[in-house]
């Protein structure tokens, strides 16, 4: 007896054994969330890597031609079509699935609610910053990463993304499965049909993306590039969210995600260079954007997947819209008097939402918010 107990480990040994218990299980979960995260990524730029696929799958096999012909057909013309501005008798089973914690849990992803909204409401939360590709969007309303079912019950969201997305075999599937639904403003009014209803987008979108940069939020500059510390919020001219919320009498919510523009560093090409040109055109004529960018890595520190910055996304109170508005009937000149005021008071909202929370989750800015564009 007295030798088998000389031969169990002492307490020193006991807790290295644990340490090293606890650091392996570290390194695993950090491997899991930065290969989910990959995934994720992949996601992000399917249809850069989709399609020349389909093509050469086409080029190759007369059968895998008419069955994409046949596909495109449907969903751009056929019954198909319908599938990205209306609800499904199930709405989005996936976003419930338990990985997505884990990219919650990278980004020390929360979700702030500052005011109740009613369950049997409809609402357009319109998002602030855009950053890199919308990586809050994902996290605190695509999925329940951030738990949004439990701060909002009863609430569906739908977040809107690019209509390209739902033409791309694949990507269009697994959109749908999220519950992500068309940008187009049919898209979103028909989202915001029955009670209970809330569409998330991010006015700034493509254009804001290809100016975002790390750490401040005022005015782009108009020279010069460079690996950049600075983001914008593109909004002065963005109203087509207004547009639908007095269409819809929908509440029009503001929302600001800080740490958004965190999440990479990213290069602005001067104006007029050629990078600077080329982007534009690929945002003029797909609606896409193509950053530059660079993040963290799987296995080294530099790479293209987001770096482990926190992501706090605050959901500020809604704005009412009193009556539903349809310019046909109250004429175009006072429905647009309308949209102004509404995009004023949103406006109002979001600078008032961003100033009453920057100390708190934004103590290292560069700049203050400064709305452009």
């Amino acid at each position: 007896m007295a030798s088998a107990l000389r031969s169990l480990p002492g307490p020193g040994a006991l807790r290295a054994l644990l340490d090293g218990a606890v650091w392996r299980q570290k390194v695993s979960d950090d491997l899991a969330q930065r290969l989910l995260l990959w995934v994720f990524g992949c996601t992000v730029i399917a249809q850069l890597w989709l399609w020349p696929i389909f093509a050469v799958l086409a080029a190759q096999s007369a059968t895998a031609c008419v069955l994409l012909a046949s596909y495109l057909a449907w969903v751009l013309w056929g019954p198909g079509r319908r599938a990205r501005y209306s609800e499904a008798p199930w709405h989005a089973p996936w976003r419930h699935l338990p990985v997505w914690r884990h990219m919650g849990d990278y980004l020390s992803a929360r979700l702030i609610k500052t005011a109740e909204l009613d369950p049997r409401g409809r609402y357009v939360f319109a998002a602030y910053p855009h950053g890199v590709s919308a990586i809050s969007g994902w996290v605190s309303f695509a999925t329940e990463a951030a738990g949004f079912s439990r701060l909002f019950p009863g609430l569906r969201p739908w977040c809107m993304t690019l209509a390209s997305n739902f033409k791309c075999p694949l990507i269009r599937e697994y959109c749908l499965l999220y519950g992500l639904r068309s940008c187009e403003a049919a898209a979103c009014r028909a989202m915001l049909a029955a009670p209970g209803s809330a569409i998330v987008i991010f006015p700034g979108g493509a254009a804001e993306a290809l100016v975002t940069e790390q750490g401040r939020f005022n005015v782009v500059r108009r020279g010069g590039g460079g690996w950049g510390s600075r983001s914008a919020a593109v909004l002065k001219r963005r109203k087509g969210f207004a547009r639908v919320a007095l269409q819809t009498g929908a509440s029009l919510v503001p929302v600001f995600a800080f740490g958004e523009t965190d999440l990479f560093e990213t290069y602005v090409p001067p104006p007029g260079s050629l990078l600077s040109r080329l982007q534009r055109l690929s945002h003029r004529y797909w609606g896409t954007s193509q950053p530059l960018f660079r993040g963290a890595g799987i296995f080294a520190d530099s790479g293209l997947l987001p770096l482990r910055r926190p992501l706090t996304t605050v959901v500020g109170a809604p704005i009412p819209v009193p009556a539903r508005l349809d310019p046909a009937v109250v004429g175009q000149a006072a429905f647009d008097a309308a949209v102004d005021d509404l995009h004023a008071a949103y406006v109002a909202a979001l600078t008032g939402l961003f100033d009453a929370w920057k100390e708190q989750l934004a103590p290292h800015r560069r700049g203050e918010l400064n709305i452009v564009a």
